[in-house]
This record gives structure tokens, sequence and C-alpha cells, in this order.
């Protein structure tokens, strides 16, 4: 599976979890992309998404995952600095 297609995949999740009515439907979207928010590996997917996904509900999920990422204490400064200078797209 290309990046694309997993990208595409991430990008319905991510819709599912920001506008789904069906509750379950939304709780197995959050509990499929909380690793992104709760995993220091998945940092550099969450920049991977950041520069190159095209909804707004993905964008959200890296952005807010980022931002929970740095506020985690246990991440080390220089890794906590390497997720501030993350670009972050102009629309």
């Amino acid at each position: 599976m290309s990046s694309m297609e997993s990208l595409a995949q991430l990008e319905v999740l991510c819709e599912k979890l920001y506008n789904s009515r069906d509750s379950a439907e939304r709780a197995h979207a959050e509990s499929t992309l909380k690793c992104f928010s709760e995993n220091s590996d998945y940092i550099s997917q969450c920049q991977y998404i950041l520069d190159n996904a095209s909804t707004p509900y993905a964008l959200m999920l890296a952005s807010t995952s980022l931002v929970k990422q740095v506020s985690d204490r246990s991440l080390s400064l220089q890794l906590r600095l390497d997720i501030r200078n993350v670009s972050f797209p102009t629309t």
C-alpha cells in the first residue's frame, strides 16, 4: 500500500472521528488514531500528514497530536524542540 493510499484511509478515519453521528464508528476511529497523540514514534507521521493531507480533519488530528506530544513532559528536550520547529502549512 502506498503512503498516499494510507493517507487517504487516515483522512477517512479522521472525518469519522470528527463528524460521525454513529458513536461506535467515532469510538473506533478515536481508538485507532490515539497513537498519534500518545506515541512519540508517530511524530514524523504527523509531520507527513501536515505536509500532504488535503482534509482539515487530518490536519486537525496532526496538529492537536503534536500539541499533546510537545506538552508531554516525558519527551526529551531535543524531541520537543524538533516538534516546535515543525512547519505548519499556510492556507
